[in-house]
């Protein structure tokens, strides 16, 4: 047995300690102590109604919010248990009453059945409210330490499958830089320097689950840039449209279907790639478009793991509130996302 069931468990000793002195010194019986007995069965009915609502009645129905079912039972044992107490005091009410008018005897028996019923509610009220307010508290802490534990798993996913899109991210720069350097081009130290750009977000910034929209268009306008100095003949478009102040987004969102498009398309000469991003008063629409290199579909190997692990953080930050659309058709590759505003 815990500690706070203890406390309970003395709560409600006290209560009726409590409740057993009033019902001694304020009972009919009280210049009678020969005769206060009745008060004893009296108040053993009560608690029995007490906890039969406590233990049964309660948790089968209200705490179900089977409000109706509730009080179909509640109310008969209410009226019974109050019956039974009015017989206990009957006759002592009529010898007290000192009168012989059968109308004030019929006010006086009325007024006092009412009254038992009206204590006996009080009494099953107040620890009806007693165990709503206790369990209510329970199930609070319970969804804290749920929602706790929850959250602390949902960082620790979020965080591998960042740790996953940055490896993967700083493999294909990387790759990139090191065939300009082989060729010892002039361009390199312009590629270093656009790439640490991009590692200042992703160190700076990555780290947080959500960031501005406007960092994270500066991320894909630093990316196209660095892909524009290796590849000077792509035809390269970003168009950016509505405010994007408003908005947030988890960091390097965009990030794979931007590297997939340059990856995939004809990097040499008539390679086409038309980037969009519109925001609208509640959403974010993403729109890439390249044109397909199918020799590079062939040389290029690609595990997947850019998409897939895009579409976990996506599951993980946006559940339902995301779609996401790509196809193929007429030689250009097309992906649509549009993220929803919580």
């Amino acid at each position: 047995m815990n500690r706070k069931t203890i406390i309970e468990i003395i709560f409600h000793i006290i209560f009726w300690i409590i409740t057993l002195y009033f019902y001694c010194n304020y009972s009919y019986f009280r210049i009678h102590p020969q005769e206060i007995v009745k008060e004893y069965y009296s108040l053993l009915i009560i608690i029995a109604a007490v906890y039969i609502n406590f233990f049964i009645i309660t948790p089968m129905f209200l705490i179900k919010n089977e409000k109706i079912s509730y009080f179909l039972f509640i109310i008969p044992i209410l009226i019974i248990a109050s019956e039974i107490e009015f017989l206990l005091i009957c006759e002592d009410i009529q010898y007290y009453t000192y009168t012989d008018d059968h109308n004030i005897l019929m006010s006086v028996y009325r007024w006092n059945l009412y009254s038992i019923f009206f204590r006996d509610t009080l009494f099953v009220a107040f620890f009806t409210m007693f165990k709503i307010y206790r369990d209510a508290i329970k199930s609070y802490k319970l969804l804290q330490e749920k929602t706790a534990i929850e959250r602390e798993q949902y960082i620790t996913r979020i965080e591998m499958v960042k740790s996953k899109i940055n490896t993967h991210f700083f493999f294909n720069c990387l790759n990139s830089i090191y065939s300009f350097a082989l060729n010892k081009s002039d361009e390199t130290t312009t590629l270093v320097m656009k790439l640490s750009r991009l590692m200042e977000y992703v160190v700076a910034d990555s780290d947080n689950e959500w960031v501005e929209l406007d960092k994270e268009i500066n991320f894909i306008k630093n990316y196209i840039a660095l892909e524009s100095v290796r590849h000077p003949k792509m035809n390269t478009s970003f168009d950016i449209s509505g405010d994007v102040s408003t908005f947030k987004v988890p960091p390097m969102i965009f990030e794979s279907f931007v590297n997939n498009a340059f990856k995939y398309t004809n990097l040499a000469e008539n390679g086409c790639i038309n980037i969009q991003l519109e925001c609208h008063a509640n959403e974010i629409l993403f729109t890439s478009e390249n044109s397909i290199n199918h020799k590079a579909k062939e040389v290029v190997t690609s595990t997947g793991k850019g998409l897939i692990n895009t579409r976990n953080r996506l599951n993980l930050h946006y559940k339902d509130k995301y779609q996401l659309d790509i196809y193929e058709k007429e030689n250009v590759f097309t992906v649509k996302l549009l993220l929803k505003a919580f």
